[in-house]
């Protein structure tokens, strides 16, 4: 495994022995463990010793980080397509041996068909894990010049180690979104919103992970997410059935499962279709997820249509302002 990062990345990578002494016992019998040290970072990888689900392995990552203060990656002999989905989209860490390598706390995101710089700096991540996407929103929508590590943490409602991986991603999209001052690593967002969402929106994904057709509306008020939202913010008319969006925490609490599903074949139309974020998203419109990311959660379908892509431009202008005179 290390030899294959050594040669994928073109970097050296030391190793040494964990300490596990201050592990809880479960944890000390579930992976094998060693201490990496690449680009000057050091990550535990963490060797599972049976199959894990992918939700477990994220509460074993956050348990091993907040006792070995190190980040943590996994490493997979032989992932399937969907498992390596699923880790993505928890934002977990993972090397997946002569396949894959997703480190977003040193910037690096290769598949099998990328091929690295012949150089020693990592390559910049395609695109952001959900919590790295939700700081970059909440810097859109609020000044946040000067938050640190622990503060955006507090920000995003999770932990420290979780915060500083969000920091490394920004860093390696956009390298002047994070300085030091003193020993604290600090945002550095700017003022012109407008050019930081041009630099910012390579690197965003749709966030949406799944999507329900339903044949009944929901036993709970859920906000309006995707075109719906975009309506409610804009001139367009909403299909004749609400886009409602939900956490995953929803998602679980009214058991939302393919059995809910309306057959996208059947001619009748849903009740209402239910999209699932990967991430909570900012409410900053009444009844409605946050403008930016109703934008990001369209489908490629809904964007070729010449109205939607003009209201999408309206409303970046309400919410960001609108082009610099200079780029006019």
């Amino acid at each position: 495994m290390r030899d294959y990062v050594e040669k994928t990345l073109h970097t050296k990578v030391e190793s040494k022995p964990v300490e596990v002494s201050a592990l809880p016992l479960y944890l000390r019998g579930l992976y094998s463990l060693e201490q990496w040290t690449a680009f000057g970072v050091p990550l535990i990888m963490a060797f599972p010793r049976e199959n894990q689900a992918v939700k477990t392995m994220a509460k074993h990552r956050d348990a091993l980080e907040k006792s070995l203060k190190i980040p943590v990656a996994f490493a997979l002999d032989n992932p399937t397509s969907y498992r390596a989905e699923r880790m993505l989209e928890e934002g977990l860490p993972f090397i997946a041996l002569g396949k894959q390598i997703y480190l977003p706390f040193l910037g690096v995101a290769l598949s099998k068909e990328s091929r690295c710089a012949n150089s020693k700096r990592p390559t910049v991540a395609e695109t952001l894990s959900p919590q790295a996407q939700r700081l970059a929103l909440m810097m859109l929508y609020d000044d946040l010049y000067g938050v640190s590590v622990t503060q955006a943490a507090n920000l995003l409602g999770a932990a420290k180690m979780t915060a500083s991986r969000a920091f490394d991603e920004l860093e390696a999209a956009v390298p002047s979104l994070v300085t030091v001052e003193g020993r604290r690593r600090i945002l550095h967002p700017g003022k012109d919103k407008r050019a930081l969402w041009q630099q910012l929106e390579p690197y965003l994904t749709n966030p949406i992970a799944r999507e329900y057709r339903l044949n009944r509306m929901p036993e709970a008020i859920l906000p309006l997410g995707g075109i719906s939202a975009l309506c409610e913010l804009s001139m367009l008319q909403d299909n004749p059935w609400p886009t409602l969006a939900a956490t995953k925490e929803q998602e679980r609490t009214l058991e939302l499962t393919a059995a809910n599903l309306v057959d996208p074949m059947e001619p009748d139309d849903p009740a209402c279709v239910v999209q699932v974020m990967r991430y909570e998203p900012a409410t900053t419109v009444e009844h409605a997820i946050d403008p930016l990311s109703a934008i990001l959660s369209l489908s490629d379908h809904e964007r070729d249509d010449p109205r939607v892509a003009g209201e999408v431009e309206n409303v970046i202008n309400q919410v960001l302002g609108g082009a610099d005179e200079g780029n006019r």
